[in-house]
């Protein structure tokens, strides 16, 4: 049961960020996401931050059976919240780990 929750949350992810990716296609600047060693770093547009800020998309996140998503969403939501604030604002974070460990970093970028 715990590996296929653990494949439903990261098929859910991985979800996720394709959504975040098709938001921002048709945008100048839309979600970058760059593989780094072990993980990814993702950058989200001003535009998509506003979508991630105005839909609570933190929140949707947060409610993934997955021990990391609680805390992952509301960072989210808080970090749009903030760089929604500034006309170039936009939240950068990178995830690292396999998907039963994951950890990283979030930041609200002006």
């Amino acid at each position: 049961m715990r590996v296929a929750r653990t494949l439903a949350a990261g098929a859910f992810i991985a979800g996720a960020a394709s959504v975040l990716a098709t938001v921002g296609a048709g945008s100048a600047g839309a979600v970058a996401v760059t593989p780094l060693p072990g993980g990814v770093r993702v950058d989200l547009s001003p535009a998509d931050t506003q979508w991630v800020h105005t839909s609570n998309f933190g929140h949707m996140l947060a409610a993934i059976p997955h021990p990391s998503a609680p805390s992952f969403g509301m960072a989210l939501d808080a970090a749009a919240a903030v760089s929604s604030a500034h006309p170039n604002g936009r939240v950068v974070f990178t995830v690292f780990g396999p998907l039963h460990e994951l950890n990283g970093s979030m930041l609200a970028v002006q």
